[in-house]
This record gives structure tokens, sequence and C-alpha cells, in this order.
């Protein structure tokens, strides 16, 4: 794949990944962008087997993602499976951890506010 080409792909996945957040709670679509962000930021110089998992894996995600908002009734997210979590690195984990610290942390006054603001949209 030429590099212009490539270039061009990952920015449209990368485009319509943030275009999907948009329809998330105001909460999840901030942490979304910003993990988005980090990981295409953080394979930019990645090598090509790398970039090529990268892309089918976040490929997947905007795949389930844009059916699940389709289904306005559904939760949103999955369960990781067992398989896929003894095949990550341990920077992965330590990723995978801190992602769901966030999840799962307290939510602020402020945020609260905002998420009680998208529930009246």
């Amino acid at each position: 794949m030429s590099s212009v080409r490539h270039v061009r792909e990952v920015r449209t996945l990368y485009r319509q990944i943030l275009r999907l957040h948009r329809r998330l709670p105001t909460h999840f679509r901030a942490l979304g962008d910003q993990y988005a962000k980090d990981e295409f930021h953080r394979h930019k110089k990645a090598g090509a087997a790398e970039v090529q998992t990268f892309m089918t894996e976040w490929k997947n995600y905007a795949k389930m993602l844009q059916e699940q908002l389709a289904q306005d009734s559904s939760p949103v997210g999955q369960a990781l499976p067992p398989e896929k979590v003894e095949n990550l690195t341990d920077e992965q984990l330590g990723q995978l951890f801190e992602l769901q610290q966030e999840t799962t942390k307290p939510i602020s006054e402020e945020l609260q506010d905002l998420i009680e603001d998208d529930k009246k949209r």
C-alpha cells in the first residue's frame, strides 16, 4: 500500500471513530476521543505487522460501535475475550488497567451536570 493511501486510510478511520464518539454520552466521548488520539499518535511509527493489527482492531471497534449505536436501547461496549487479554503486551495491559480505573472512578459534579444535560437532549 502506498504511503499516501495508507495515511488517507488511517485518517479516514480516525475521523470515523471521532464521528461515532459524538453519539456517545459526554463522559464516554471525552474518554474515547482522548484514548483514540493517544493510540493513533502512539502508532505513527509502528512497524508494518503492528500497524496491520492496529488497523484491524480499530476497524472492528468502529464497526461494533456503529452497530451498537444503531440500536438505541442497547448498551455500548463488549467484554474483552480472555484470549485477547492473554496476547496483550505488558504496556497494553497497563493501558487497559488505566482505562478501567478511569471508567470506574467516581464522577465529578461538573461531569454529572454534563451527563444530565446530555440526557435532556
